[in-house]
């Protein structure tokens, strides 16, 4: 299977579940991420997981031809800014989460739900 087709599955996956449990348990939110970012050592591992990841994805897929590749592109670029995020600003990152985000969890579980579906579809 072509990496580009199984990466978007995969994504498409995770969108709709994460999509969902911000439907269905976004008022826990708050106190996974507050207990997430109380542990240093676990958001660097975790920053350190995505830049691996998105980067063996990147220098296998680093695809820019306007189809949904690109799309598939633009997501392991963000992935692997955020994991840069979590080593070397971690605690931007989550101001910006607990000011921005909280207000409007449904709104961002609604879109990811449907943007999973979508790549799932093209998938």
């Amino acid at each position: 299977m072509e990496i580009s087709l199984l990466v978007t599955k995969v994504l498409a996956i995770y969108l709709m579940v994460s999509g969902l449990m911000l439907l269905v348990r976004g008022k826990t939110l708050p106190i996974m991420l507050k207990d997430f970012f109380e542990h240093p050592a676990i958001v660097y591992l975790t920053g350190v997981i995505l830049l691996f990841l998105s980067s063996i994805f990147l220098l296998q897929n680093n695809i820019w031809d306007g189809t949904w590749r690109t799309v598939v592109t633009i997501f392991g670029w963000m992935v692997f800014m955020k994991g840069l995020a979590y080593i070397f600003i971690p605690e931007k990152l989550h101001q910006l989460v607990t000011k921005k985000m909280m207000d409007m969890l449904n709104i961002y579980g609604i879109l990811t739900v449907i943007l999973g579906i979508f790549l799932f579809y093209i998938g």
